[in-house]
């Protein structure tokens, strides 16, 4: 029988906050312009912009909050955040509010980046070293059917509003109410103290942190020559949902029902793609350095395959000349785009999967994961700060006016194309040789938090 101690019960949990907050998040984000019309795409593009410098800096010292306070306070608190940010959007539909929208992208910012520090070092921190593709596949597989749901909901709340442009007030208030529920949630995690690995080793061990050592550790990041191969990957990791989100809305700006039906799909594949990729990673017929390898040239001709339609799309349309399509009314037109978002779905899960594989191949030590995953939450809201200033650029897609536009906006995809090229050519130096088959830690120590052992050393 599972006991809540066992770390796949812990990290299922984890798939399950997150499925309240983030996924839920991302089916609105997945409609485009974050439920509002697509006229509006301005105003949650330059609020995605103050939530990536927050997010960004957050993400860099979390890790040492993770370390120095547990991973319970963050969750709650970033959780708190998404519900107000939503409740942002809400309000806005009453008072037009932007300077609400942006505050509450702040605060989001600093609670995302907890909320995602604590997640990269559970879901890295508790599996063995032949589990840890298996962990993302359940983490990332709960995490998704969030927005799967999330569509779902929009869709049968705004079926019949086919002419609808925006997400109705009643859909936003349940997601508020999900995402309350998902911070309270975050309360059933235990502390990293009490979880025992599959192989009977303790998750985490003990180490007495303090401010100044974290501040130094965090820095020390930046000398680190892994991290700084693996930034162009970490920094390309989230820029290009701002190209697939504004394409979305795009080709079908006055039908909610279709960008909630091509969502549900966008994040239904990441849910096959990252449980599937997962396995392979874990696959025991290879040893770790071969699984990488494969995995990695794998991952290259998914992403090849993707951005080589992406372009051949972007080619046939342009500024000014985006489709109005509903995927009951126009099926023919509109499959296009949903078998290539579809695939866009697949291979950011895959980015995504090799990403923290690569990042959890490094170390079995949850005080150093916690940091790694801070240092990749850092370096992909410093892309998520600047997509949104390039899809409203003259160059990419979302330009106001369209009279502005240069290039019918293959500016933008072929930025994203270049960017996740670049990935690839500065990680294949950590595939090939910082990956061993086993990981040795210089310092392995067993973690205590400083609260525990006083609460301890009084009884």
């Amino acid at each position: 029988m599972a006991r809540l101690t066992d770390p796949v019960i812990q990290v299922a949990i984890l798939g399950a906050v997150f499925f309240c907050l983030p996924a839920f998040f991302n089916a609105l984000n997945g409609l485009g312009s974050f439920g509002l019309t697509a006229a509006d795409a301005h105003i949650s593009n330059n609020a995605g912009t103050a939530l990536g410098v927050l997010f960004a800096f957050s993400s860099l010292v979390a890790g040492g909050l993770f370390n120095l306070f547990g991973h319970r306070y963050l969750l709650f608190f970033g959780g708190l955040s998404y519900a107000l940010y939503m409740s942002s959007y809400l309000a806005y539909h009453y008072i037009q509010s932007v300077a609400f929208i942006v505050v509450a992208a702040c605060v989001l910012g600093v609670g995302a980046g907890c909320l995602w520090c604590a997640q990269g070092a559970i879901m890295m921190g508790y599996p063995t070293e032949g589990e840890k593709g298996k962990y993302f596949g359940v983490f990332w597989g709960i995490f998704n059917a969030g927005a799967v749901v999330g569509n779902i909901i929009q869709l049968a709340m705004q079926w019949n509003d086919k002419a609808s442009g925006e997400v109705a007030p009643a859909t936003q208030i349940v997601f508020i109410a999900v995402a309350v529920i998902g911070s309270f949630l975050s309360l059933l995690l235990l502390p990293a103290s009490r979880i025992t690995r599959s192989d009977g080793t303790p998750a985490a061990s003990v180490k007495f942190s303090s401010p100044t050592t974290e501040v130094k550790a965090i820095f020390s990041l930046f000398k680190d020559w892994r991290m700084l191969a693996l930034f162009p990957m970490f920094f390309t990791s989230n820029w290009f949902y701002t190209y697939h989100f504004s394409m979305n809305a795009l080709n079908s700006p006055n039908s909610v029902r279709t960008r909630a039906f091509d969502s549900m799909f966008y994040w239904g594949a990441q849910i096959f793609a990252s449980v599937a990729f997962g396995n392979f990673l874990d696959n025991t017929r290879w040893t770790r350095r071969t699984r990488g390898r494969y995995g990695f040239l794998v991952l290259i001709c998914f992403l090849t395959a993707a951005w080589a339609g992406g372009i051949a799309y972007q080619s046939g349309i342009g500024i000014g000349r985006f489709h109005d399509y509903d995927f009951v009314n126009t099926t023919g037109e509109w499959i296009k785009f949903f078998f290539l978002y579809f695939v866009y779905g697949i291979c950011d899960a895959m980015f995504q999967a090799y990403a923290y594989w690569l990042m959890g191949s490094l170390s079995n030590d949850m005080h150093v994961v916690a940091r790694f995953s801070g240092f990749y939450k850092f370096a992909q809201n410093v892309g998520n700060l600047l997509a949104p200033q390039v899809a409203n650029s003259p160059i990419g897609n979302t330009v106001v006016p369209a009279s502005r536009a240069i290039g019918h906006g293959m500016g933008e995809i072929l930025i994203c194309v270049a960017l996740v090229a670049l990935s690839i050519i500065c990680a294949a130096p950590v595939v090939f040789k910082a990956i061993q088959d086993s990981t040795t830690e210089e310092d392995a120590v067993e973690e205590k938090h400083e609260i525990e052992y006083e609460n301890e050393t009084k009884a």
